[in-house]
């Protein structure tokens, strides 16, 4: 037996002690060793006081006023808590049972001892955690409640208190009634607290009263508690309903801004259904009242609106939607007799991811620009070629036969010879302007020499200067400097510039024309020592048929045209054009180019890998740009620069770019200019670009960027992770959208405990008539529609015809309904359900066997 016993203590879970009634122990378990610390011989004999400080040995040990056999009589079996403490002198609470023990030695005591460390620490996080809860529920921002069953109130917070103008004692006990009279109380004791907790789960509007009396608009939401009991938050929502009011003035107001517009305005989804439309598009588009309402885009715009705004093999319907065309593109309207007329339209996006669309009727434009068309074919063929093919002949007659003819003849012949070198002049600045304002004109690049141009350009001219008495000059300390230009349109802005200082220098003048480098900028000025420009007529000097003499007795010839070209030309140059007062009379007029270097040749990224996604970066910064580069490269990024902007818009009219980098200051304009120019290529009409500037903001405020699309405006020195992070997002395949159903059902608890049901599954847009299901059609993308066929007065079948997809593909139903069962199916109707004998679970298997079956969603590429 006393093996046995031996043994069963050693096993023994806890810490296992036999003391004596000297308080001293005599045997003692593995577990006791552990558990404070001693070997066993460390133990034996030693008071158990050695272990147990306090609280063991007054009540098992006889002392003075007790006897052995009393403080026998208080042996626990239930356990206490005491004091443990170690060999090393650490204590921790332990509880002890205690049972008697007969042996020849006596009665004895058998202590089991257990290390309730770990239970006190966790009544200890128990009693935070309770303290942390009535806490948060007297911090509480809203009123909370809690109620029974009964519906009767048994804890209430502070707010509450404050809210409804109770005492905590007052309201206590009370009915719910008391604060919220109708449409909670009888709910919740019919239908009790879990299922009326799934009812309004997501809130519901009633009206609260306070002990004044006064009602106010609160919005509930009920959770259970493991008591059967149930937490009400109650929040006073006055401000809310009363924004509601202004926002229903706010629309009232922009509807009727809408109807008065003088261009066609319809709202779209995204699905590209028409949700609203004003008077002016009924008009336009030859429909009557209402009949645009949920039509697609497509009937009034065949072609080129949904490629570039509705749901294709390239990106979301969502994402499509969100594009901004801020400059307008043309297309062809379809009017309801089907005749088409051209239109050009402008988006802009809703908060509500809408868009609204401005539709403006450009026949009379496009008219105009016929006739434009055909004025210049006429100009270039009907009076180029014969005047061309006269100033010739009259040219070869002024050179060869002057002597035969008499010197009356003679003076006539050289002026209609020179009247018609006017003319030829006239008409090939007025098609160069129009190829360049058009940008027809094709720029080829190269290294040019510019003094060796520059030379032979005043070479050129030495006639035309003679003729006028004007001495030309190249400034003998000109240096030899390359650019990077076309050296046929930067020889003509060299003869623009020299025409001009010729016609305006006295006779018997000179034009200095000098180039020199400064850094990496090459300047070509021309001087000349004419009267100089008028301060009024500044402002307009290089503005077209701009002269400062314009009267009709004016004694300079002339276009009016030349300077203009020369801006146009060397701003597509990426360079710049001005002029000066020159130091004791006349005008300095100065280009600017950038200098040729290495550099100029790696402005296209060819060091990158083959799979590198290319992007350009528009900065001037040229040191900047390729510590940029060299960054981007390491992420898998190509990187091209255009330092100026005119050679930003050079690049993304030759290149499509998957991204485009934007610093707000570039040479020849500012950062939003050029993104203008560039939103209105149909390449890069959806482009995700990023401005990149020492000071954002100033962009961001600008009226103009509010319709650019701008992906993000991020600040100098530049966040690198930040921006490879925005990248990455912003072209990457999209993930697919959350799938949506439509549940109609005239029944608000049925829906409620369907939406609950699916909403894991799918998000579920819940209608309670055929005119909010139509609404929600219309407004939503819906892929799977869950249908009652009683609906009031209504039949839930007449919405089948218009259970339509964005693309008119009939969208899958499940009839759900009290008589079900009997519903035929058909290509449409996929499943019939009785809600008497099919349960929740079993529609819910339905609904993900029909959004199983649908065509997987189209994901965005990055060209």
């Amino acid at each position: 037996m006393e093996a046995r016993y031996r043994g069963l203590l050693e096993a023994a879970p806890d810490a296992m002690v036999v003391v004596n009634q000297g308080g001293e122990i005599i045997l003692l378990n593995l577990q006791a060793e552990k558990e404070f610390g001693y070997r066993r011989d460390e133990l034996l004999g030693q008071k158990v006081t050695n272990i147990i400080p306090e609280g063991f040995a007054e009540r098992l040990i006889a002392d003075g006023l007790r006897s052995p056999a009393d403080a026998l009589a208080q042996q626990i079996g239930t356990g206490i808590e005491l004091i443990g403490r170690r060999k090393d002198g650490a204590e921790f609470p332990i509880e002890i049972m205690l049972s008697p023990l007969e042996s020849s030695e006596g009665i004895l005591v058998t202590a089991a001892i257990r290390d309730i460390s770990f239970r006190k620490d966790a009544e200890r996080h128990l009693a935070q955690m309770e303290a942390r809860s009535r806490g948060l529920l007297e911090a509480a921002p809203d009123a909370m409640v809690v109620v029974n069953q009964s519906a009767e109130i048994v804890l209430v917070n502070l707010q509450a208190k404050l809210e409804f103008g109770y005492r905590r004692a007052e309201l206590l006990g009370q009915k719910i009634t008391h604060i919220i009279p109708e449409g909670f109380a009888e709910r919740l004791i019919n239908d009790g607290v879990d299922a009326m907790s799934r009812q309004i789960l997501k809130g519901i509007d009633l009206t609260g009263r306070r002990k004044k009396g006064d009602e106010f608009p609160i919005e509930i939401m009920l959770s259970p508690l493991e008591s059967g009991e149930g937490i009400l938050v109650i929040r006073d929502i006055s401000v809310r309903k009363d924004e509601e009011k202004r926002v229903a003035r706010m629309e009232s107001r922009y509807r009727g801004l809408l109807e008065v517009a003088p261009d066609a305005m319809v709202v779209v989804n995204h699905g590209g259904y028409i949700v609203l439309a004003n008077l002016q598009a009924e008009k336009e588009f030859g429909y009557g009242p209402d009949e645009l309402l949920g039509q697609n885009m497509q009937n009034i715009i065949p072609e080129g609106f949904a490629e570039r705004l509705l749901a294709g093999g390239l990106r979301s319907v969502g994402d499509a939607l969100t594009l901004q065309i801020a400059a307008g593109i043309e297309l062809t309207g379809l009017r309801k007799d089907r005749s088409e007329f051209p239109v050009e339209i402008m988006l802009s996006p809703l908060e509500s991811a809408e868009g609204i669309l401005v539709i403006r009727d450009i026949s009379a434009r496009k008219h105009n620009e016929r006739l434009k068309d055909e004025f210049v074919s006429t100009v270039s063929h009907e009076l180029r070629t014969p005047l061309t093919s006269i100033s010739g002949s009259l040219g070869l007659l002024a050179e060869q036969w002057p002597s035969e003819l008499p010197k009356s003849a003679a003076r006539l012949l050289a002026i209609a010879h020179t009247n018609s070198q006017r003319l030829v002049r006239l008409i090939n600045d007025i098609l160069d302007i129009e190829k360049l304002e058009s940008s027809r004109v094709v720029f080829n690049l190269s290294q040019v020499d510019l003094r060796s141009l520059v030379a032979h350009a005043i070479e050129e001219n030495r006639g035309f200067a003679e003729s006028y008495g004007v001495h030309v000059r190249l400034d003998a300390a000109s240096t030899d400097s390359e650019v990077n230009a076309d050296p046929d349109r930067l020889a003509q802005v060299i003869t623009n510039l020299l025409s001009n200082a010729i016609k305006f220098s006295p006779a018997g003048g000179e034009v200095l024309v000098a180039v020199e480098k400064n850094g990496n900028v090459v300047r070509v000025s021309v001087r000349d020592h004419g009267c100089g420009v008028p301060d009024d007529f500044k402002p307009h000097v290089f503005e077209k048929f701009a002269q400062a003499d314009g009267t009709t007795s004016r004694q300079k010839g002339g276009t009016g045209l030349g300077l203009s070209i020369v801006k146009q030309i060397v701003e597509r140059l990426g360079g710049d054009v001005g002029f000066d007062d020159a130091p004791g009379g006349g005008t300095i007029f100065h280009v600017e180019l950038p200098a040729w270097d290495d550099t100029v040749a790696e402005e296209v990224d060819l060091g990158s890998g083959p799979g590198a996604i290319r992007i350009l970066l528009c900065e001037d910064d040229r040191d900047a740009a390729i510590v940029l580069r060299k960054a981007l490269r390491r992420s898998g990024f190509a990187v091209d620069f255009a330092y100026t902007m005119s050679a930003g818009v050079v690049r993304t009219d030759a290149t499509r770019y998957a991204a485009i980098l934007v610093d707000l200051k570039l040479p020849g304009g500012d950062g939003i200019d050029l993104i203008l120019q560039i939103r209105t290529n149909a390449h890069h009409r959806d482009t995700p670009i990023i401005v990149i500037a020492g000071d954002p903001d100033r962009g961001r405020n600008d009226v103009r960027s509010s319709h650019l699309n701008i992906l993000d405006w991020l600040r100098k020195p530049l966040d690198f992770e930040h921006l490879v992070q925005v990248l990455g997002v912003a072209l990457a395949p999209q993930q697919p959208k959350r799938l949506r159903i439509l549940h109609v059902d005239d029944d608000h608890d049925v829906l409620a405990l369907v939406t609950h049901a699916l909403r894991s599954t799918a998000d579920v847009i819940s209608a309670d008539s055929l005119e909010s299901a139509r609404r929600a059609l219309a407004t939503e993308r819906i892929d799977v529609v869950v249908l009652d066929i009683a609906l009031g007065a209504d039949s839930g079948l007449d919405l089948l015809p218009g259970l339509r997809d964005f693309l008119g593909n009939a969208l899958p139903v499940i009839v759900f309904a009290n008589n079900g069962a009997g519903v035929p199916y058909d290509g449409q109707v996929q499943v019939a359900l009785s809600k008497s004998s099919a349960s929740l679970d079993r529609l819910r298997e339905e609904v993900r066997d029909r959004l199983a079956l649908l065509p997987t969603r189209p994901m965005m590429e990055v060209a």
